[in-house]
């Protein structure tokens, strides 16, 4: 039996990651890895299916963040974290603004 796979990625030229960064990195990967390897493949057939029907399907995998504040409840989703908090920041200011008097 032959030991584990693994993959080497390059980090862009003078980034020197944090510990919090190698942890992102390696749950990002684990995630990555569990979708692919670990999930059923029936998502296949419905998405063959959507596309028969017609449907042009465009997918991937996301951040997703959620805020909360007493009955106040907000996410957003996104292809990069900016791109995420900036929508549920301004989804939250929204809410502060509609609890004005």
């Amino acid at each position: 039996m032959t030991g584990a796979s693994s993959i080497e990625v390059p980090l862009p030229a003078g980034i020197e990651p944090t510990r919090l960064d190698l942890e992102l990195l390696k749950a990002a990967f684990h995630a990555i890895v569990t979708l692919r390897y670990e999930a059923s493949t029936e998502w296949e057939a419905a998405l063959h299916q959507l596309e028969a029907d017609g449907w042009n399907v465009h997918w991937g995998v996301t951040w997703h963040a959620q805020a909360k504040k007493g009955d106040d409840f907000e996410q957003a989703s996104g292809k990069t974290l900016d791109e995420t908090f900036a929508e549920l920041a301004q989804l939250a200011r929204l809410d502060m603004v509609g609890h004005c008097p």
